[in-house]
């Protein structure tokens, strides 16, 4: 008993210590485990992130567009229109210029056909979309080539 009297405090003293150096592990891995999984997270959400876009863009590309032809309207206008929709869907940017040779591609596949009022003309998504990509690989020289007729065009119609 004497030797418990006589040694109480250091013997407490040691056992704090002991549970404070415990605790302090402990919550240094904690840390260490959430910069890894805050990492890791990061990581996975910018796969993830570009997973979604990759499906949009997908989406975008299957089926096909169909529209009736107003007044006024040439099937280049409607593969302007068609091209701006792809853009909205798959969520690609798309300069006017790109735009403006994208549409003239459409045009030319369909060796531009004249619509009458009131005509249905179906589009196939995977054309506009391999339209749209073989205007965003076009050189620096072919898209300005392009931006010549950017301000002749009513993007808004």
């Amino acid at each position: 008993m004497q030797f418990v009297d006589k040694y109480r405090w250091p013997i407490i003293a040691g056992i704090i210590v002991v549970l404070l150096g415990v605790t302090l592990y402990l919550g240094g891995n904690k840390d260490t485990d959430k910069a890894d999984s805050n990492k890791e997270s990061s990581q996975t959400a910018e796969q993830k992130q570009a997973e979604e876009q990759k499906a949009k863009e997908e989406a975008a590309k299957t089926g096909e567009t169909t529209v009736t032809a107003a007044e006024g309207d040439s099937y280049t206008v409607l593969s302007r229109h068609a091209v701006a929709q792809y853009a909205k869907d798959a969520g690609v940017t798309v300069t006017p210029a790109q735009a403006v040779a994208a549409e003239t591609f459409l045009t030319q596949d369909a060796n531009a056909p004249e619509l009458e009022v009131g005509q249905k003309v179906t589009v196939n998504k995977a054309d506009v979309a391999n339209a749209v990509k073989k205007a965003q690989a076009l050189s620096a020289d072919e898209q300005a080539a392009w931006e010549v007729y950017v301000p002749y065009v009513d993007f808004n119609a």
